[in-house]
């Protein structure tokens, strides 16, 4: 299957699963459920479920408890979007292509359906959908819960906050988006790992190619920033310049940062070696994230 496809395939499947799991109820606090629907169905490309879903597949992992997972990991992505919008953070009026969640319904909404959908991600990780044992669940949960608080994303957002009143080094630049950006990715190629409980050199293959594909995933974005289409990005770009913050490009220079992605890219799919020809979707999704334009 080509990666486009595949891509297609998750971004169906996830939206299924929002749909099922994000059921609108009938009193008055459906607004809520609102709020969480508008900001995940239909929403991005779906990458990070793509690659739990690939990565399972790969693993031997039955693609409902793969789904779940998957569903679990976008509810987290779609609350860190919706409250690094939010005017206390990133102030921004668009994400997607359409209004953020707090201009399209108010900021306390907005903040309640980000806090709704961490919980909710707890929930459907634990769901008897997923088929797996409560050995494994558990494992899901703690790696989670580490890679979207303070150790992951969460600690990651903290370090941006303040890389927006004073420079930042490459060194700080790179823990920032390992933590901001690459937490979550990590989850995505380990998470079906942990839950089949593959062998060290598995995941140790799995691990490498998740660290790099995390920080080029990061450089193209600093890159879109400032060669990007605000219509195929759907968001305001330029932000980082006017507001002097440090990246990868203006720490690094806009071709050493393309050069660095390209690299990472070369040992992303290196790292797959391991797995010969299925890993042939992971390899392709090494070169979308070098390629991509939005």
């Amino acid at each position: 299957m080509l990666l486009k496809d595949k891509l297609v395939e998750a971004r169906t499947l996830l939206d299924e699963s929002f749909d099922k799991n994000l059921s609108l109820p009938e009193g008055k606090e459906k607004r809520l459920l609102e709020a969480m629907r508008y900001s995940t169905i239909g929403g991005g490309k779906a990458f990070r479920a793509f690659l739990v879903l690939t990565v399972g597949e790969m693993l031997g992992l039955k693609k409902e408890s793969a789904l779940s997972i998957a569903t679990a990991l976008e509810m987290i992505h779609s609350f860190s979007l919706i409250h690094d919008d939010l005017p206390a953070m990133d102030n921004d009026t668009m994400r997607r292509g359409k209004p953020t969640n707090h201009v399209a319904f108010d900021e306390a909404t907005a903040i309640l359906a980000g806090d709704a959908l961490v919980i909710n991600a707890f929930e459907v990780l634990t769901s008897d959908d997923t088929e797996l044992s409560f050995e494994a669940r558990c494992r899901l949960i703690r790696f989670l819960a580490q890679m979207a608080g303070k150790e992951g994303m969460c600690g990651g957002q903290m370090l941006d906050l303040i890389g927006e009143k004073e420079k930042l080094n490459l060194e700080e630049v790179t823990r920032l988006q390992t933590l901001k950006t690459g937490a979550l990715l990590k989850f995505a190629v380990l998470a079906p790992a942990t839950a089949v409980g593959a062998d060290e050199t598995t995941q140790n293959a799995l691990i490498k190619y998740a660290a790099n594909i995390g920080l080029m995933f990061q450089m193209t974005d600093d890159i879109l920033d400032i060669e990007g289409d605000e219509k195929l990005m759907g968001k305001t770009l330029g932000k980082d310049k006017v507001e002097s913050k440090s990246t990868f490009v203006t720490l690094m220079g806009l071709e050493a940062t393309r050069q660095k992605a390209k690299e990472l890219g070369d040992e992303a799919k290196k790292a797959l070696s391991l797995f010969g020809d299925k890993a042939d979707l992971l390899c392709q999704a090494s070169d979308f994230i070098l390629e991509r334009k939005n």
